[in-house]
């Protein structure tokens, strides 16, 4: 069997290997072109301690509004992924280096998380219809004498 680098499994692989490469390459260049050893020290510690606490901030009003919404009997889709995005802007604040800290304080903003939240259910509803347009057969024709 061959390997077809353009097939849907090995472009998959490809989108998730790939930045699992260039990012910590990407921090190490930003690092090196800086070369101020405690401006690279401090600005992990800062990051880690930053992101330990905007987590533990966020994460308990995220908590909070997404209790009052299931008490209210409502889906808490939004305040469910507004909790995912301070998950992860809080992983990248604690892991080192500029480049992911940026992204992490970038993303504990409550304006980028809207905006990145409402993009992220425009494109899971999107793909809910393609897909259900595409798998689901025709109704049956009916003819009634």
């Amino acid at each position: 069997m061959r390997f077809n680098p353009f097939n849907k499994v090995a472009f998959r692989f490809w989108q998730t290997a790939l930045p699992l490469v260039l990012i910590p390459v990407a921090e190490l260049t930003l690092m090196l072109c800086l070369c101020q050893t405690w401006f690279i020290v401090s600005s992990v510690l800062i990051g880690g301690l930053l992101g330990a606490y905007l987590a533990r901030r966020a994460g308990v009003r995220c908590w909070i509004e997404l209790n009052r919404l299931l008490d209210r009997g409502e889906t808490p889709t939004v305040p469910a992924l507004n909790g995912v995005l301070i998950l992860l802007a809080a992983m990248l604040l604690i892991l080192p280096g500029l480049l992911t800290s940026l992204i992490g304080l970038v993303l504990f903003f409550p304006l980028t998380r809207s905006f990145l939240t409402s993009y992220i259910v425009l494109r899971f509803n999107a793909r809910r219809l393609h897909t259900r347009n595409r798998d689901t057969p025709s109704p049956p024709t009916i003819i009634d004498i």
